[in-house]
């Protein structure tokens, strides 16, 4: 494995779960591969943050954060020119709730905004709740995400495929002994924020499909029973990681992280 800078580039959105703060423990971990996929892309911060290879497949079964992606690889200076049109209300996180709860009523540009405003000014980088006030902080806040959007986004999606598949699927088709695949998947049993729903069933079909990978994979989750399993079973690696949690009334607090591999760790 390659020495990891300690500089990155940050993800073009906040998002609830995000692994921002897990890289320094998850990129010293990454083989070598030339094909990667990313099954539950959300943010995205380890694609941003790791080097490019010659295949790389983002994939999000959330349509809202496909669109996102796609206007942000193919219409970057039209979704910049709303992006630089944001300011700090409660009336312009109403309207960009309307566009993220019915989409097809709106073109893809502004659904692409109104999803990167949403989880940007969203209490935890929830879609539901605004947590932005117009006090000079907050308004300093967004200004730096406005400036930092810049067309190093879209550079860097060049040539990637953009996905809005089942997880599975993508892992399945795009696995060969070179690939690497990094599973980010809502944690069972936790919050999940505007990924609600996925239970433990979901995550048992996952854990069938990563015993049968000929690729290597790295899976993020909290410690799970059905995980244990597995990883007697198969022989795979763990390491925990323990993490402050995020929010402010958890001060304090901590949580567990694991990471699971079918390599060495």
């Amino acid at each position: 494995m390659k020495p990891v800078s300690t500089t990155w580039q940050r993800t073009p959105i906040s998002y609830y779960g995000g692994k921002q703060t897990m890289l320094p423990h998850i990129l010293p971990l990454i083989p070598e591969h030339t094909v990667y996929t990313e099954a539950f892309f959300g943010g995205g911060a380890v694609f941003w943050a790791k080097p490019k290879v010659k295949t790389e497949i983002i994939n999000d079964f959330n349509a809202n954060v496909y669109t996102f992606y796609k206007v942000l690889q193919t219409r970057f200076d039209e979704l910049k020119t709303l992006i630089e049109r944001s300011i700090i209300s409660r009336e312009a996180y109403k309207a960009a709730l309307v566009i993220y709860h019915a989409p097809f009523a709106f073109t893809e540009v502004q659904q692409a905004w109104a999803f990167w405003y949403a989880t940007n000014c969203g209490y935890s980088n929830q879609v539901g709740n605004c947590r932005i006030t117009t006090n000079s902080k907050n308004v300093s806040a967004l200004n730096n995400k406005i400036t930092n959007f810049t067309d190093t986004y879209s550079a860097r999606l060049r040539g990637v495929q953009i996905d809005n598949n089942d997880a599975t699927e993508v892992l399945t088709h795009h696995d060969t002994p070179d690939t690497f695949h990094y599973i980010d998947p809502p944690y069972v049993g936790a919050k999940q924020g505007h990924y609600g729903g996925y239970e433990q069933e979901h995550f048992n079909e996952l854990l069938a499909t990563l015993s049968t990978l000929k690729g290597k994979f790295l899976l993020s989750s909290y410690h799970n029973n059905e995980l244990t399993h597995y990883t007697q079973t198969h022989g795979w690696y763990q390491k925990e990681v323990s993490m402050h949690l995020g929010s402010s009334n958890s001060t304090g607090k901590k949580r567990i992280e694991i990471l699971t591999a079918n390599y060495p760790i």
